[in-house]
This record gives C-alpha cells, structure tokens and sequence, in this order.
C-alpha cells in the first residue's frame, strides 16, 4: 500500500505495525494533526497527532483526559465491553482510565512501592531474575526471547514487589497472558479472548482477595498489606479499587517492559557496533536505554478524550473527539531530535516522550528503565554468540503496546 494513497489514516493496519516509521514521516510532514479512522466503530474518526510539540501539548494538557462517559453519552467509551462484568469494572478501575481526583488519589497511594529506596532494593531481585530465566536456556541452540525471558521477566518481578509468593507466580504469568491478548489497544478481539480474559479476573480476584485478607492478619513489607492498610486508612480505597490496583500493577507495565527488551535487544542486533560499544563501556547502558526508547517506543500511542474545544496545529478538535497520540511519531520529529533516524548512544538532550508525559506519565518507569538495563547487559555479556535467527519479524497486532509476537535469537553459532 503506498502511503500516498492513505487519505484517512488507519494505524491499526498490520501493514502500518510492521513498519510505522515511513507512514509518521509522512503525515509528520504532510498532515500533522490528522483526522483519521478510529479504533472504536462507533465513532465517526479519530484526530491523530504526529509532531513532538503537540503530542507534548495534548499530554500535559488537563483539557483533555481519559474518561470518555463525562464528554460523550452517543457511544461505549469504556476500555472494555460492559458485557464481560468482571474484566470490565476492573479495568474501568485502573488509574491509567482514570482523572483526577481518584487518579490522584490512586498514584498517590501507589507511589510508594516505586520509590528510589524501593527500586534500589529490587534491583539485585532483577539480576537474579534475568539470570534464573537464562540458566534455563543455557544449553539451549536457540530461544524466543519473548516467551522464554522478556515476557516472564516483568511479570516475576511485580509478583515479587506485590509479596506474591515465588510458588504462585507460575500463575500469574497465565492470567497476565489472557488479560494482554483482550488488551483494548488491539482490534476487535474475539469472544474467546475476551471470555478467556473474564476467567483470568475472576482468578485474580480470588487470589488477591485470599491475600488482602491474610495481609491483615499476618501483614508483611509489601504493597499487597499498603494496599490493605489503605482500606481503613485515610486513603479509603474500596474493595474494588484495591483489586484493580493489584491486578493493575501486575499488568500494566509488563507489556511495556517485554517491547522495550525485545526491540531494545532487536535494534542492538541490527546494530552489533553498538553491542561491542556497551561490552566495552558497560556505563553507557543508562542512556543507551533512554535511546532506545527514543529511537522504537515500547508504547507507539496513547489516547485522549476532549474535555473542551481546542486548537492544535491549525485544526479544531471539538469536545468529545478522540485523539491519539503517536509517542513512535513524536520521538523521530527532525524539529526535536537532530538526525532521529540515527541510534546513537552519545545523544545530548534525549528528553523523549516514550514513557508519556503530564500527569498520567507512566508510574512504573523507572522500574522498566532498570528491568531494561540489567537485562541487556546480562544477554550481551553472557550470550557473547548472541545473533538473530530471522531478519524478519512478525509483530503482534497491536500498535500501542508495540512489539513482536516473538523473535527467536540464535545463543550458539
């Protein structure tokens, strides 16, 4: 499909997720504040922002949010179909679909479990994390890097921040797999996956409810018993907001940390200079991360409602519209970033917008930073062979949470 031919954009063609950058560049370019197709049928259109400068506005931006029900009453806005109850009043409860002032209160409270003295302690966690998931393939030709360590990775070491218990973490990886493939960021997914998804909740639910119980009686220094305490405390979380959170939290930002391994991992294979630049200068793993996020986000996208009328770039977006942010667009903008096709290490200035920005910037970024960080130099330090099996790779059908669906790393010649 040429991209002239693209009159209204549809970023959620697999086409276009296979390979987004030439489509940004050119409506970066062409038309930067878009009217295009939206991913919700109800809706006539969607605007879709292309340049750094706006994206950032929209972002830091308190007319536009996240609940779409207080601007439109016409068509379903909730993250999740009504019908599957459980799933969906739990994702409806996540703070991520939420303003101000439970937002507020919600972040408030969970703040805490990702705190510099919090992460300082997880970080050895981490390393005996990403090391255990290696010894497993150590004898191993090849692996998906996917499935055999940047999917269990995140999802092993929340389960250790909650206090889940080692035994039972096997589980969670299952229920944290049904709920991302009926993610709202992808199109249409099927009754069995949704179905799949209501079961997952359900699961959880119990779970978390069994803990927060035990949590009062026998409370341990982990988020499960903040997050109980807050119960009776000042905060006044309900039930449902205190399993949500849970849940939340286990979910949320393993889908974030598995792309920004993958495609980090990915580009330094693309660019093998680049590994033996951080073998040698191990240092320059911090920003090589950062640059990394820059250079292929993890997140391509996030979404807005119109609280009121507003002017970007020209175009009037009206109270009630749908706007979608291209964060993928954004950090390859020549007005932000010199020479931002380029993966370069050394970057001045890198303030990138890969984890969003404003008041919903993601919670859990600084723990993906160094998830990030201690698994790439653990896979280039203790896989010195390390290399891509195949040059081509096939990417899930999501264009938020952006990823392969696997990629299979050859760890002997």
């Amino acid at each position: 499909m040429s991209i002239s031919t693209l009159e209204r954009l549809n970023p959620f063609l697999p086409e276009i997720i296979a390979d987004p950058y030439p489509v940004y560049s050119h409506y970066r370019e062409t038309d930067p504040v878009h009217w295009g197709i939206a991913a919700n049928r109800q809706l006539s259109g969607a605007w879709y922002l292309f340049r750094y400068q706006d994206v950032m506005q929209v972002l830091e931006d308190r007319r536009f949010g996240r609940e779409g029900h207080k601007v439109r009453d016409d068509v379903e806005t909730a993250p999740v179909p009504k019908a599957y109850k459980g799933f969906s009043s739990m994702v409806s409860n996540w703070m991520v679909f939420r303003d101000p002032p439970n937002h507020t209160r919600l972040r408030l409270l969970v703040n805490q479990a990702f705190s510099p003295k919090t992460l300082e302690n997880i970080r050895p966690a981490i390393i005996d994390i990403a090391d255990s998931l290696l010894d497993r393939v150590w004898d191993w030709v090849e692996m998906d890097l996917i499935d055999d360590f940047a999917f269990p990775l995140p999802v092993m070491v929340i389960a250790a921040l909650l206090g889940v218990d080692p035994e039972d973490r096997s589980l969670f990886r299952e229920w944290a797999l049904a709920l991302q493939h009926a993610s709202a960021s992808r199109l249409t997914p099927s009754v069995e996956i949704y179905e799949q998804a209501e079961a997952a909740t359900q699961s959880f639910i119990a779970y978390f409810k069994d803990a927060i119980a035990k949590r009062h009686t026998e409370p341990r220094q982990d988020l499960i018993t903040a997050l109980a305490k807050a119960r009776y405390e000042g905060d006044k979380l309900n039930d449902e907001e205190i399993l949500a959170t849970c849940i939340h939290l286990l979910t949320a930002g393993h889908e974030t940390t598995i792309n920004l391994i993958a495609k980090g991992l990915l580009a330094l294979l693309r660019n093998p200079e680049q590994i033996e630049l951080l073998r040698s200068h191990p240092e320059f793993i911090p920003e090589a991360v950062e640059e990394l996020i820059r250079y292929d986000s993890p997140v391509q996208m996030l979404s807005r409602w119109a609280h009121k009328d507003v002017e970007i770039g020209g175009k009037l977006i009206r109270r009630g519209d749908s706007v979608g942010l291209m964060l993928g667009s954004a950090n390859r903008d020549p007005r932000r970033f010199e020479h931002p096709d380029l993966l370069d290490f050394q970057r001045q200035d890198n303030k990138h917008c890969g984890f969003g920005g404003g008041i919903h910037f993601c919670l859990g970024s600084a723990l993906a930073r160094a998830e990030a960080q201690i698994s790439l130099n653990i896979l280039i330090n203790r896989i010195p062979k390390l290399h891509l099996i195949d040059e081509t790779v096939e990417w899930a059908d999501n264009i938020v949470f952006h990823g392969p669906k696997h990629l299979r790393i050859g760890l002997k010649n």
